[in-house]
């Protein structure tokens, strides 16, 4: 079974350059810490669990283990930095556009006290 995993994930990263490796583990790791990072583990945490298996799948496939260490330090670098960056808009953000939705909700137009969309006077009295 470790031979078909270690083979598969040799046939996923050979033929690529490591750009291209770069942004395949980058895709495959950035939605599921930010998953993690929503459901509310702290930033250390989510690098953590998603750092194990980057490193095993690069020491899997039979690369340095310099080369496997420099790969995983720096996706797990632009992986804290694009989650920061993802928390801090957030943290801009939210409040811009509840105060926004707020100052809409109070501007919306409104129909005028006397008006009754089914034609009827106020107090129940038919018109005329």
């Amino acid at each position: 079974m470790s031979l078909l995993l270690k083979a598969l994930a040799l046939k996923l990263v050979a033929g690529r350059t490591v750009g291209g490796m770069f942004a395949l583990l980058t895709v495959l790791l950035v939605p599921v810490a930010a998953i993690l990072k929503v459901v509310g583990l702290p930033l250390l945490a989510v690098l953590g669990v998603i750092g194990a298996p980057l490193f095993l799948v690069l020491g899997a496939i039979g690369l340095p283990v310099l080369f496997v260490m420099g790969i995983g330090a720096t996706l797990l670098l632009m992986l804290g930095v694009v989650l920061m960056l993802g928390a801090i808009a957030v943290k801009i953000v939210l409040p811009i556009v509840l105060v926004v939705w707020f100052i809409r909700w109070l501007r919306r137009p409104r129909p005028p006290a006397h008006f009754h969309p089914d034609g009827a006077a106020p107090g129940g009295a038919a018109p005329g």
